[in-house]
């Protein structure tokens, strides 16, 4: 998802909260500043707030997979900007192959 029509909005990663952070601070594009589960960025030079939910968990079958609800708060972003983020977050928060 690059654009949502809604400016506030959740997406479930394959994350634990550690892993999550983790590559937060390893990625080196993005700048950011973080007060405990909110992390905010600055896009054209305006806050986004994104929101780091619990750890959960997804099971199919007898498989438990790691599951953590993201939540974005795009008010205010133009389109673009928003996308453009989407596009450079979802790539920095990539995880698996292929």
């Amino acid at each position: 998802m690059l654009y949502s029509k809604e400016k506030i909005f959740s997406i479930e990663m394959g994350f634990t909260r550690k892993e999550f952070f983790t590559l937060l601070a390893q990625q080196n594009t993005l700048s950011y500043e973080m007060s405990g589960s909110i992390v905010t960025f600055l896009v054209a030079n305006k806050p986004v707030r994104v929101c780091v939910g619990e750890d959960g968990e997804r099971r199919i079958a007898s498989a438990r997979l790691a599951m953590l609800k993201v939540s974005f708060d795009f008010t205010g972003i133009e389109k673009n900007d928003q996308e453009q983020f989407m596009k450079l977050f979802l790539i920095k928060f990539h995880k698996g192959g292929g």
